[in-house]
This record gives structure tokens, C-alpha cells and sequence, in this order.
């Protein structure tokens, strides 16, 4: 009775060791089923930088007028701006593309030794025109019509692009970065000894551009017979991506 009780608990033991083992390989075969496929990639980034000529400027006119009152500076700079405003329209500049970017108006003190203190002596109104153009070679023509009616000084004249010249230009940059990304995974794909695949993503990084800009233009040196010569530098267009190649 005992050697036949001995021989039941074996084959239930050797059952129970069949049943999980069964159940092992059943999950294992379950996760391949159900689980994504894992793919062999190569991630790189690729760069470009472009030099562009620029396509527009803008020039930032410096108007200041001083006055004994706040009223009598605010009126005196509205009448010069607007003689450089119109100065400007008669040489092509369209209303549009002149706005005031910046307008103020401040006490002007002086120390007074009697009194062993400082008193307001008058108020000066300062405001800067922004004046955009894509007249590149007319620029300097600009800068002496603003000075000549009345503006202090050009505080800044910046070279840039156009919006549809920086769409067109990422393009480009955009298309140079996603070649020498592609290079990149090819000298690694060879170097590992694997065959590059197709692209699985793609993704832009960055996409930037430096405007040339020059500034400090006084007004004794727009004021001279000599016309005002600016001759701007290329712009620096830049671009990034991130790529991920699949590898056989």
C-alpha cells in the first residue's frame, strides 16, 4: 500500500513538472506573438551652414528733439519725424515699412550750485523709426535723406532675409544636413560591417541665421559732402536634423 502510495505522488510530480514546463514555453511563444518587432538602427544628427546675401535691411533712425516743456519736445519730434517720413516716401520708401519701434520723453536736469541740487531745465522726446527695405544699394541714400531732415544719428542698420528667402534658404540647408547626416550612417553602418537600411525618422533639430548688422553712425559723418557707403557682409544660415537609418 505504501510503495503504491510512493509511486502515485511520483507520477503527480512528474505531471506537475510536465504542466509548467508546458506553461513556460507557451508564454515565451505568447511575448514573440504579441510583442513589436525590436529593429537594429543607427540614430546621427547632421549639420550645414550656408552664406547667404542678404535680401533686407532695416535701418533704425535716431530722432531726438529738447525742448523747455514735455508738450513742446513731444510736438517738435512729431514734426521732424514726420519731414524725415516724408523725405523718405519721396525716394520710394513705402509708408508701411516705416514704424516707431521706440518712443520716450525725459526730464532734463542740471545741477544748480546755489541751491546744491539738481533741477529739471527741459524735456527731450526720443523716437526711433524702423525703416525696412529690400533696396539693399540704397541703404547709405537712406541714411543721409533721414539725416539731412532732421534725425540725430542711425542707431543700427541690420541685413537680413526676407521671409521667402528664409524659407527657400532651410530648404536647402535643411536638404545639405540630412546628406551628411546620411554620410555619417554610412561610415558607420561600414565600419560595423552592416548594410544601411531606409530612413525610420526623421526630425529637425535647429534652424538659424545670423543678420549682419552695423551700427554707431554719427551724424558728423552722415552730414559730410561724401555719401554714406554700407556695404553688408552674407548672412550665416545654419540647420540640424536627426535621423534614425534602419540596419540589415
Amino acid at each position: 500500500m505504501e510503495k503504491a502510495h510512493h509511486i502515485l505522488i511520483g507520477i503527480l510530480s512528474a505531471g506537475l513538472v510536465l504542466a509548467l514546463l508546458i506553461m513556460a514555453l507557451n508564454a515565451k511563444q505568447t511575448t514573440i506573438v504579441s510583442g513589436q518587432d525590436v529593429r537594429n538602427t543607427i540614430s546621427v544628427s547632421g549639420s550645414s551652414e550656408l552664406t547667404v546675401e542678404p535680401d533686407k535691411a532695416e535701418i533704425y533712425v535716431n530722432i531726438e528733439t529738447s525742448k523747455f516743456t514735455a508738450k513742446e519736445a513731444k510736438d517738435e519730434n512729431a514734426r521732424v519725424a514726420k519731414k524725415v517720413r516724408d523725405a523718405l516716401k519721396k525716394e520710394g520708401v513705402k509708408e508701411e515699412d516705416m514704424e516707431t519701434v521706440q518712443f520716450s520723453i525725459s526730464p532734463r536736469y542740471e545741477y544748480d550750485e546755489t541751491k546744491g541740487k539738481s533741477e529739471i531745465v527741459g524735456y527731450t522726446a526720443t523716437q526711433i523709426l524702423k525703416v525696412t527695405t529690400t533696396k539693399l544699394d540704397k541703404a547709405g541714400d537712406f541714411i543721409d535723406i533721414a539725416v539731412d531732415n532732421g534725425a540725430d544719428r542711425i542707431d543700427s542698420v541690420s541685413f537680413s532675409l526676407t521671409k521667402e528667402k528664409q524659407k527657400e534658404m532651410k530648404g536647402e540647408a535643411m536638404i545639405r544636413a540630412s546628406q551628411e547626416a546620411k554620410e555619417k550612417a554610412e561610415a558607420l553602418a561600414t565600419s560595423l560591417g552592416v548594410r544601411l537600411g531606409k530612413a525610420a525618422s526623421v526630425s529637425e533639430s535647429s534652424f538659424d541665421y545670423i543678420p549682419f548688422v552695423s551700427r554707431g553712425f554719427a551724424v558728423a559723418e552722415a552730414k559730410l559732402e561724401m555719401p554714406t557707403e554700407i556695404s553688408p557682409e552674407d548672412v550665416a544660415v545654419r540647420a540640424t536634423v536627426n535621423v534614425v537609418f534602419e540596419i540589415n
